[in-house]
């Protein structure tokens, strides 16, 4: 079930509007290129002419021929419905990496053709950022946790004071999440930290370097006596 959730968007949470003009061209323009981050959806609009066509291909291999060669990536999974004809198209769903998309405009009436390719460099979010509580015993610490990417958030945490490991599991509609650890915890420090991190078209594990945060627990302070200084 988790896994189905790389390949559903639910929210579009950025759209990036490109407005092309190509049915007057001459010759194929150089390669344009950006950056966007994953789970974006990609809106791709073209100036509509009369009698024009138009048709996008996706590739994941810079070394094709963009003139003459299909796209080597499946329209059915990145093309919205699985259009990838008209004046508007919009792409989703693409991993992290770099990807090519050609635009070709058909002129039915002259029997020509003219297109345009972008470079699309697809960045991944970085890990959420989290910050623990500094405070003294028989308080309730907390963990706030910061999320990247796109929500909603599903998320499986621990901590440990080095003896006892506890796992939790957590979801949220926020980016931004304060955990309370009911738990008390010794004097001293408890590691925090996030396990696995699900959200609208991703799933993040964690299994080397994890983002953590340590949550500090200060003894009470002890009563002392004030005496006066005899002259």
């Amino acid at each position: 079930m988790v896994q189905l959730k790389k390949h559903i968007i639910h929210f579009t949470l950025a759209i990036l509007l490109a407005v092309l003009a190509v049915a007057n061209a001459a010759a194929q323009k150089p390669v344009q290129s950006f950056e966007v981050s994953q789970c974006d959806t990609l809106e791709f609009r073209v100036d509509q002419f009369i009698g024009d066509r138009y048709t996008w291909d996706l590739y994941a291999n810079s070394n094709e021929n963009f003139a003459i060669e299909q796209g080597d990536m499946e329209s059915a999974i990145y093309f919205e419905n699985g259009m990838y004809e008209g004046a508007i198209v919009r792409v989703l769903n693409l991993p992290a990496g770099t990807y090519f998309l050609r635009i070709m405009a058909w002129d039915e009436v002259n029997c020509t053709n003219n297109l345009l390719v972008f470079q699309m460099d697809v960045i991944e979010p970085p890990p959420p950022e989290l910050v623990g509580d500094s405070l003294c015993i028989g308080q309730v610490p907390m963990v706030k946790v910061t999320f990247t990417g796109s929500g909603p958030w599903d998320y499986e945490y621990a901590f440990s004071d080095g003896v006892n490991t506890v796992n939790l599991i957590g979801h949220t509609d926020d980016p931004e999440v304060t955990i309370p650890i009911t738990d008390p915890l010794p004097v001293g420090e408890t590691k925090f930290w996030i396990m696995e991190v699900t959200d609208a078209c991703t799933v993040k594990t964690y299994e080397t370097d994890p983002p953590s945060t340590g949550i500090l627990i200060y003894p009470k302070p002890s009563q002392s006596q004030i005496y006066l200084k005899d002259d």
